[in-house]
């Protein structure tokens, strides 16, 4: 059985130890995910939340960061992702703990795939290790860490991530606890819970402007001035402390 060694423990003592200082209401970050980065090299690394059931995102944070925020998952990821081994393997299991696409599948048959095709390749990634916090398909909350070119990840890039999970899955509890005890919906006009509303569903601004007939610039004002009442700054913030907000927010598209 393949353990770490002291140079791999050394990087995951450096690593807690830079990251607990981060604070915000984000559990990660954009510098929280470049330090994963440089705990296991790799191209680019994304924290991404899934309702897998309903088939939309919920929120989603990447190093380097994506040029538009409001940008969702295509439906080519939803129509083919029944044959990414990964998300097959973590549909079928729970089992969130650390695995490389190496893991699951021989590489000349996966370049062969669909969602190789229209999905891995258009974003030029080649190697993918995942890491995922225990959560219902309601609400995967997943790393990816990814790769161009042909260097894939090591066995002990999968170690070193389990040893880290648990300390990954303190920091999102203890964000959601945050948002649970600041979070109040007094201030908050009836348009603005009825657009939080609409986030926490996944839409995206431009879906929200079309369903609600107003100005695309309009529904991002009305979330600028409910982020600042709900004292978040980003989307996936607010996604969270809509949950936190219950059945405030789920009675809120009737409210109006």
């Amino acid at each position: 059985m393949q353990r770490l060694d002291a140079g791999d423990l050394e990087r995951v003592g450096r690593f807690v130890a830079e990251t607990g200082s981060i604070e915000g209401d984000e559990p990660f970050p954009t510098e929280f995910l470049a330090a994963i980065r440089r705990l296991v090299p790799c191209d680019s690394v994304t924290f991404c939340e899934l309702d897998r059931i309903g088939e939309r995102a919920l929120g989603m944070v990447s190093v380097p960061e994506e040029p538009d925020e409001d940008e969702e998952l295509g439906l080519d990821y939803w129509e083919a992702r029944h044959e990414h081994p990964i998300c097959r393997f973590h549909e079928k299991t729970g089992d969130w703990r650390a695995y490389r696409l190496s893991d699951f599948v021989e590489t000349r048959r996966f370049r062969s795939s669909r969602i190789y095709a229209e999905w891995f390749r258009p974003q030029h990634i080649e190697s993918l290790i995942t890491v995922g916090l225990d959560s219902p398909l309601s609400h995967t909350k997943v790393f990816l860490l990814a790769r161009s070119g042909g260097r894939d990840f090591d066995p002990s890039d999968s170690l070193v991530l389990d040893v880290v999970r648990p300390y990954l899955a303190l920091r999102y509890e203890a964000a959601c606890r945050v948002a649970e005890s600041s979070v109040t919906c007094d201030a908050l006009t009836p348009r603005e819970r009825q657009i939080l509303a609409l986030v926490a569903e996944g839409k995206t601004n431009g879906h929200i402007a079309h369903e609600l007939c107003i100005a695309h610039g309009t529904v991002r004002r009305h979330l600028e001035n409910a982020y600042a009442k709900l004292g978040v700054h980003t989307r996936t913030a607010a996604v969270r402390a809509a949950a936190a907000l219950g059945s405030v927010l789920g009675a809120a598209l009737g409210a109006v």
